[in-house]
This record gives C-alpha cells, sequence and structure tokens, in this order.
C-alpha cells in the first residue's frame, strides 16, 4: 500500500530511491541549531495572555504584517491529548486520508493503519506528508473539529460568506513525519494563515514579502544532481542563499507543542518537520488582508469572486460597498460586466476555475451560523 502511494506521488523517481540521500541516517540535519545574528533573526514570540485580546492582536500584529509564534495558544484544546498516534490510530484505524496528488492532481489517499505504521519505520529523505482538507464533509473524520477551536486571535473568515462548494481548500489537518515539510512559498490569493502543532516540533524559515521568489528559492543554488525538497533546502540550500544573499533578512523559529505561528499573507515561508509532527492550519480573509485578497480573487478565480461579491451583497451590505469601491477606484470589471468572450488580460488559467451553478441560498451558509464571518 505504502509503494503504491509512493509510486503514484513521484513517478520520476523509483520506490526504491526515496531514501537515496541517505537523510534517515543524518540526524544532525533535524538537530542543528538555530544560529541567529545579523542576517538571521528570530520569528518574535508573544504569550498567548498577550495575544488574548483580538483587538490587540489586530492592531499589534496582524494589521501590521508582523508573523508572531503565540506560545500555547492551543495548549487547553482537547487535541493535545486526543491527537497522540496511538490515539489516533484507535478512532482512524480504518479510515482512509489524503497523502498526497498523482500528476493529474488525484488525491492519493492510504488508510491511516498504515501511514502511522509507515510514519513509524519509515527511512525517506522526503516522507509522504498526511494533508487531509475535508474534516467538516467526512463523516469519517468529522470528530476532529471537536478537538481544536479557531485560535481566538483570529476571529475573522470573510471567506466564509462563499458557499462551501465554491470555497477554495482553506483549512488542513496535518500529519507530517520527521524530514517531512514544505519547501518556500506564498499562500494562495494573499490569504494569511495560522498553523497550530499539537505533537512534535517544525521548524520555519520566513522571508519577507519583497524578497525576490528567485532568490528566497534557491534554484539557482542546486546542483543537478541535488533534490530540493524541505530537508535538503533546509540542509543545505538556505546556508548557501544566505551565504550568496547576506542583504536578505531571514527569520527562523522552531514550533513546538501548543505553540500557534501566524504568517501575514504576501510572506515566503518553509517549514521542516524535526519530529513526526501533527497540526491543523487555516488560510482566512479578515480586516487585515481583505483588500489584498480580493484584488488577486477577482483577477485569478473570476468565478469564486462572482459568488462572493453576491454573497457580500446578500448579507455584509458594507464589505460589498467596499469591493465595489475598489473596483472603480481600480477601473476594474468584474466578468459580468464585461461582453461576452472578453477577458482579463493578466488572468491566471485557474479564472476559469468553480461553476456558477453553485447555489448561495442562506441555508449554505448556515453551518455554525454568520458569526466572525459578516464584518
Amino acid at each position: 500500500e505504502v509503494d503504491r502511494c509512493k509510486w503514484l506521488e513521484r513517478t520520476d523517481i523509483k520506490v526504491s530511491e526515496w531514501g537515496k540521500f541517505g537523510y534517515a541516517a543524518k540526524s544532525d540535519v533535524l538537530e542543528r541549531p538555530i544560529e541567529y545574528g545579523g542576517q538571521t533573526v528570530p520569528i518574535p514570540r508573544i504569550s498567548r495572555e498577550k495575544a488574548a485580546s483580538p483587538q490587540w492582536f489586530y492592531e499589534n500584529v496582524a494589521a501590521r504584517g508582523q508573523p508572531v509564534i503565540v506560545d500555547g495558544a492551543c495548549a487547553h484544546w482537547p487535541a493535545m491529548r486526543r491527537w497522540d498516534f496511538d490515539q489516533l490510530e484507535e478512532r482512524f484505524r480504518h479510515v482512509t486520508f489524503k497523502v498526497g496528488e498523482d500528476d493529474k492532481g488525484k488525491k492519493i489517499k492510504m488508510k491511516f493503519k498504515y501511514f502511522v505504521d509507515y510514519m513509524r519505520h519509515q527511512q525517506d529523505d522526503n516522507p509522504l506528508y498526511l494533508f487531509e482538507t475535508e474534516m467538516e464533509d467526512n463523516a469519517h473524520v468529522r470528530s476532529l473539529t471537536e478537538d481544536f477551536e479557531v485560535p481566538e486571535m483570529f476571529p475573522h473568515d470573510w471567506m466564509g460568506l462563499m458557499n462551501h462548494d465554491a470555497r477554495p481548500p482553506y483549512r488542513w489537518w496535518c500529519i507530517g513525519p520527521k524530514r517531512s515539510g514544505t519547501t518556500v512559498h506564498v499562500d494562495p490569493l494573499g490569504t494569511s494563515a495560522w498553523n497550530a502543532v499539537t505533537h512534535g516540533c517544525k521548524r520555519w524559515v520566513l522571508f519577507e514579502p519583497g524578497a525576490s521568489k528567485k532568490v528566497v528559492k534557491g534554484k539557482a543554488f542546486k546542483d543537478k544532481a541535488e533534490d530540493d525538497e524541505a530537508v535538503m533546502y533546509f540542509d543545505f540550500l538556505l546556508p548557501r542563499i544566505k551565504k550568496a544573499h547576506p542583504e536578505v533578512r531571514v527569520y527562523e523559529g522552531l514550533q513546538r507543542p501548543g505553540d500557534v505561528i501566524f504568517v501575514p499573507g504576501g510572506w515566503w515561508h518553509g517549514v521542516l518537520n524535526t519530529e513526526d509532527c501533527v497540526a491543523v492550519t487555516q488560510n482566512y480573509c479578515g480586516p487585515d488582508n481583505f483588500e489584498t485578497v480580493w484584488m488577486s480573487t477577482r483577477r485569478d478565480r473570476e468565478k469564486v469572486a462572482h459568488l462572493w461579491l453576491r454573497n457580500m451583497r446578500k448579507f455584509a451590505p458594507q464589505l460589498y460597498d467596499h469591493a465595489m469601491h475598489m473596483n472603480r477606484r481600480d477601473g476594474f470589471q468584474m466578468r459580468h460586466e464585461r461582453t461576452k468572450g472578453e477577458r482579463l488580460a493578466d488572468a491566471s488559467s485557474s479564472s476559469s476555475e468553480s461553476s456558477d451553478s453553485s447555489s448561495d441560498a442562506p441555508a449554505d451558509l448556515a453551518g455554525a451560523g454568520l458569526a466572525g464571518v459578516v464584518p
């Protein structure tokens, strides 16, 4: 089962080559201390008590676009106990979870009992990573939503005004075996994100929004025989980037159980799981990033933007007025305002995704109600 998933996940290498660089024997890569000073600075940390006021957090952190790690922000969650690997295996032993995508974007799924066994014994350089997006939709895993709550610092979820079928993926439950991770990227549509760890440890690297994509991804510093997965990035690509570009500020930090990290929209970030790790993460749109998210969505996801704007008009008229003011200010025409067949000059191919046949009746927005959604 594991070999099947590996084969589907990476068709460019043989299943037997997943550990060819020998990182399972290089424990120093995971244990290497972060050396701060000059170019490399720590990701700021604050206490949960300081961040407890959403207004304070908005004014002093989110509105300033400042990444931060909030110590102990989720330490009170039931998930701190319930997401122990033994308990998870008992709850979800025969349930299938997403552990990757094939070349056509189709989900690769594996039963949880096989994934946990794989995680405990794997010797891969870049292991399979469990990323589940269907917590609310899948009755078999819906109980996970009872184990955590959105941290109090993030009361807004304005993309929740979209109906469920039209909304892009925004929440993930993740289990990353040690040495797994994500390479440096920016989150989609200008959204900001929070990530909460209940078990294990993550090492983060962040770069400011103005940093060059070419520089921070480091592909120019990779030899042909080398790979550029997360463990390789932290092992040798990041040091090479620092050496070649001492002018680029690098933010690094460790996120341990109970900690929540806030990554503002536009910030480049990557992560390495230094231990077997369980986390939940969510992207959001609120007062700190609405303008950026709206401009990105109306350009790159035209049909989604149309549905979102329609529900703003129904349920959040002030937000609708703000979005329309921005459109007029920028001379931007929504797709229903343009002549038939006319496309935006700089729109991405993804702008044609999502269907207009989706219904946006009030019932679609029920669930937990519109608290936190309607500004």
